[in-house]
């Protein structure tokens, strides 16, 4: 009897989509799946990073191990090289003490580090717990990890008792209505800091009738979240700190409904209906002096947040026509207000909330989407789409000039053609139109238009059964047009064109033998754009040209390798009194080989380098560097 109430009480908790809160709330959970070990390097001339992941999961008579490790490291090469590293590390090893309850011990670290500073850059901390596990039932899972944390984040050492209860239903049935949900209850209590996390979610599907279906969603959250940040200097002065402290809180409540109704066979109607609810507060434990508040920019405030979205969407299935009807309404308003103004003037209040109303607004959008799909015949299908979306966003605040709408429309075309042996095509035409207007004149020298065309083909073509071929052909023009244009401030419209041609070749010439080139050109002109004339002033040009052929051998059914080469040229032109000149040429070229090693379990160790020659006419400059890929993926 204990045990059907405590399912029927996680029945009525469980219930809103199981996301968490916040990244970095806690130790977090890296969850991997299977037992692998993957590496990846790369390297180059701009920058390199090595990641690696470990995951290992296996029992021993009633022994559990778990053991997983994440790492990622960064250097960007510029004049000076910059890095990064971050780490997590987790073990838990448990123990069986019957098929649904489970005991042991565990261990977590997570660190960050960079160049960019000494202290505030690194971030260390470890977490000794115990773990516990207990089934419930099929559909319902309990988890506990309860322990001792110590972090050091930007030179703040402290520890103390972190806990989290984690309680998860998965298709659980009750009453013909089935549930997933997480409910989440994480608390952290260190020397200088307090963080929690609690948190319900849940979707509940119930099927009324054969042609109705109904999913009810909800999500609610409290989160507390305090971090250190590097103190101004007018603080460090003051208190004799070197770091300052945000609390942030967050209380979050998400309501939502979705309903399908299928009219026909042919027809079905889903509609749905989302409430979101949000208050943030930033509240700082040390606060400048008063003369220098708003200017630093430390002030204690609070948000709050309301969302309503609404959405209708159409199918309908006939023969070979397959139509959509989207429809989207969304409304959301954004309030900021001061807090905790004791020890401010009325002066400087008035100061701090005109900040604060700043940020003030409200916005509504309304969306129509259509898309229709016509099969004409077994070979040829026809489709088109469209998109209209209207953007109204005010800010109900005197000094603030963003109010703004936002108008977008997209048309597409579409043909398909596959003949059913060895070749398809699609050739597509898009139209895309957007508008921007301010509202008030001090921001409508932004006002624009701007038109974007596009027609494209790609095309698949196997002659015969060794040969594949893969083309794209595409021209795309872009027009941007100002409302008003200033010469002084440069604000003119402008024009964008682009010619792109590429070619995919795969050729077999035996069982071990294969032949792969890749071609590619690309032709783009930049110009001032008369939209009343319709003409265009170049202004730049550029030419750019890519090959590379490859050659791969087999010498096994567990390795091969390849050998190829790379060719890259691009040439920048300039207009000067209608003429198209040549101002520089950059190239950059080079052998490439790669080596692919296969194993049981489809592991795979891969090795891809090669050289980069890279040189430019003006200034003439010539530089090179070796390009390393080393890839492993161990499947255990």
């Amino acid at each position: 009897m204990k045990v059907c109430l405590f399912e029927i009480i996680l029945l009525a908790l469980l219930m809103a989509s199981s996301i968490r809160a916040q990244t970095g709330i806690g130790m977090q959970d890296t969850s991997f799946s299977g037992n692998y070990i993957e590496t990846n390097l790369f390297n180059d001339i701009n920058l390199a990073n090595l990641q690696s992941i470990v995951n290992y999961t296996n029992s021993f008579g009633r022994y559990n191990l778990e053991l997983s490790n994440f790492y990622l490291s960064n250097v960007s090469k510029l004049g000076q090289n910059f890095f990064s590293d971050f780490n997590t590390f987790r073990v838990i090893v448990d123990y069986s003490l019957s098929p649904k309850f489970r005991a042991g011990i565990g261990y977590q670290n997570m660190f960050y580090s960079d160049d960019k500073n000494v202290e505030t850059n690194k971030n260390n901390s470890s977490y000794y717990f115990t773990d516990f596990d207990y089934d419930l039932s099929s559909s319902i899972f309990l988890n506990a990890k309860l322990g001792l944390k110590s972090e050091d984040q930007i030179g703040e050492f402290n520890s103390g008792f972190s806990g989290v209860l984690t309680a998860q239903s998965v298709n659980l049935l009750s009453d013909e209505y089935m549930t997933n949900g997480k409910i989440i209850l994480f608390y952290e209590d260190l020397m200088q800091k307090k963080n929690h996390n609690y948190e319900l979610g849940a979707n509940v599907y119930k099927r009324f009738t054969s042609n109705t279906d109904n999913t009810g969603y909800v999500k609610v959250y409290n989160l507390r979240n305090d971090f250190y940040f590097p103190a101004s200097q007018s603080i460090a002065s003051l208190y004799n700190v070197k770091n300052n402290t945000e609390k942030r809180t967050e209380n979050f409540v998400n309501l939502g409904d979705v309903l399908n109704y299928n009219f026909s066979e042919n027809l079905l109607l889903s509609l749905g209906g989302f409430y979101t609810n949000k208050m943030v507060t930033k509240e700082f434990k040390y606060k400048p002096s008063p003369e220098n508040i708003l200017f630093e920019n430390t002030y204690d405030t609070k948000m709050l947040e309301d969302k309503i979205e609404l959405s209708g969407n159409l199918n309908y299935f006939l023969s070979g026509l397959n139509a959509q009807l989207k429809f989207l309404y969304s409304e959301r308003t954004e309030t900021h207000n001061l807090i905790n103004t004791e020890g401010l003037s009325q002066i400087q209040i008035a100061q701090l909330e005109i900040a604060e109303k700043n940020k003030n607004n409200n916005s509504a959008r309304t969306a129509v989407m259509l898309d229709m799909n016509y099969d004409l015949s077994n070979t040829n299908s026809f489709g088109i789409s469209g998109l209209a979306s209207l953007l109204k966003y005010d800010t109900n605040f005197d000094e603030n000039y963003d109010d703004r709408d936002e108008i977008e429309s997209l048309i597409s075309a579409v043909h398909r053609y596959n003949n059913q042996r060895n070749f398809n095509l699609q050739t597509r035409f898009d139209i895309i139109i957007s508008k921007l207007s301010y509202i008030y004149s001090q921001r409508s020298a932004n006002n624009y238009k701007n038109r974007i065309y596009k027609l494209s083909s790609e095309s698949t073509f196997y002659p015969f059964e060794n040969l594949i071929t893969r083309n794209i052909f595409q021209v795309l023009a872009n027009y941007t047009v100002y409302d008003f244009e200033d010469i002084i401030s440069q604000v003119q419209s402008f024009s964008y064109r682009q010619l792109y041609a590429r070619d995919s070749t795969s050729f077999k010439i035996n069982g071990s033998l294969s032949f792969d080139f890749l071609g590619e050109l690309k032709f783009y002109e930049q110009g001032q754009f008369n939209n009343n004339e319709f003409t265009v002033k170049p202004v730049a040009y550029y030419e750019e040209f890519y090959l590379r052929p490859d050659i791969f051998y087999s010498i096994n059914d567990y390795l091969n390798a390849g050998l190829g080469y790379k060719y890259f040229r691009q040439n920048r032109y300039q207009y000067q009194s209608a003429e198209k000149n040549l101002i520089n040429v950059f190239e950059t070229f080079g052998p490439l080989g790669e080596i692919n090693f296969y194993f049981n379990n489809n592991s795979i160790v891969k090795l891809t380098g090669g050289f980069d020659f890279i040189k430019y006419s003006n200034p003439p400059q010539e530089d090179s560097a070796v390009q390393l890929n080393f890839n492993i993926i161990w499947n255990m």
